[in-house]
């Protein structure tokens, strides 16, 4: 999960005696932006606006390569991969993003914590993991061919009052991992989810009728280094006690009205 407190929220819902029933979601950044760029559900951009004016000037506006890009319209598969390398989102090699390699080692993780790990690989679960695009793909210059076939999916599911996106998943009752491509219906979490955003979905027996979400974004080198931050202190305070651990804030924080 990046900067998002996913292995903690796993961990502390373990720790507490919870019994997980389920894990799914939206975990690649790079899948998440490029198909919510592709496959934007309707009238996506007033949920922009509605949070600008809500928020008064708190939320900064939607992650685009420029002021004038709204992500809420969609394009073609070509400039959404373009946007997402220039952006930082995809892996040094961006097959691993559309093979399944990164994301499949992520739910081996998850997998791990949840004691499922003994008889699975990150190989066995992106063996049997759907993809976007089963070709080899050509970043500097993808075909018509690739694009056709990436459209026609996209209009599957517009077709059905859905948008298209990539669930990973973990079925802990049936030892199931992998992740599908799911038609989502245009007004789901998963379908309104900001691009570049994980999703992640806890369902247990105490949270039974309604999941467990940790939503945010996950990428960038300031959200992923106060994350590593977050776990150092968190181990110092394990070892030394709350009371010689205790950190300094910024003045900022003493203001804040109680």
């Amino acid at each position: 999960g990046g900067a998002l407190p996913v292995i903690q929220t796993l961990k502390s819902l373990l720790n507490s005696g919870d019994k997980i029933r389920r894990i799914d979601g939206i975990i690649s950044v790079s899948m998440s932006y490029i198909l919510f760029r592709i496959s934007p559900p309707p009238n996506a951009n007033r949920n922009s606006q509605f949070d600008k004016t809500i928020s008064k000037g708190a939320f900064q506006g939607d992650i685009s390569t420029s002021l004038s890009l709204h992500v809420g319209d969609a394009c073609s598969f070509t400039d959404a991969v373009k946007e997402a390398i220039a952006l930082g989102l995809m892996e040094n090699d961006p097959q691993k993003d559309f093979n399944n390699e990164y994301t499949s080692r992520c739910l081996m993780i998850l997998a791990k914590e949840l004691g499922l790990d003994q008889s699975i690989s990150p190989q066995d679960i992106q063996e049997v993991s759907e993809k976007l695009v089963e070709d080899e793909i050509d970043f500097n210059q993808i075909t018509d061919e690739i694009e056709m076939k990436v459209q026609a999916k996209v209009k599957a599911a517009k077709d059905k009052g859905c948008v298209l996106r990539q669930v990973a998943s973990i079925d802990v009752a049936q030892g199931e991992i992998g992740l599908k491509l799911v038609e989502v219906p245009n007004t789901h979490i998963f379908a309104v989810n900001p691009p570049s955003c994980e999703c992640v979905r806890f369902f247990t027996e105490r949270h039974l009728r309604y999941p467990l979400i940790i939503q945010g974004p996950s990428a960038g080198a300031d959200s992923t280094a106060s994350a590593l931050l977050a776990e150092l202190l968190g181990h110092m305070r394990s070892k030394i006690g709350p009371r010689f651990g205790a950190i300094s804030r910024p003045s900022s924080m003493n203001k804040l009205p109680i």
